[in-house]
């Protein structure tokens, strides 16, 4: 048990968030694998989670490093999210602790 701690602990360290605390995070990431996603599509992937939500995790998620968005100008502008070298990894790394295959749609 005491090793289970430390070494979610660790992990923690390493890529910015927890897993098993973080759902919405880790399934938004495990979603961003087969390519950029706008909010809304990934609000659909996630069952209707609220727009509120969807955009702070998004956003948190653009902060520690994980993703990155891309605008493209036209009109209306379509903003797009991506998984970032960093957030390749992290997913990679998830797979030890979930089968990230399976959260993806």
């Amino acid at each position: 048990m005491k090793n289970e701690r430390m070494e979610n602990k660790g992990y923690k360290n390493v890529i910015g968030f927890d897993p098993i605390k973080c759902e919405y995070k880790t399934i938004t990431m495990c979603n961003l694998q087969s390519g950029g996603k706008t909010l809304f599509a990934l609000q659909k992937l996630m069952n209707g989670a609220s727009y509120d939500i969807m955009s702070l995790k998004l956003q948190q998620l653009e902060d520690i490093g994980l993703i990155f968005k891309r605008v493209n100008l036209t009109y209306p502008a379509e903003i797009r999210y991506f998984l970032t070298i960093k957030g390749w990894e992290c997913v990679r790394s998830l797979r030890s602790y979930v089968d990230v295959d399976s959260i993806a749609v």
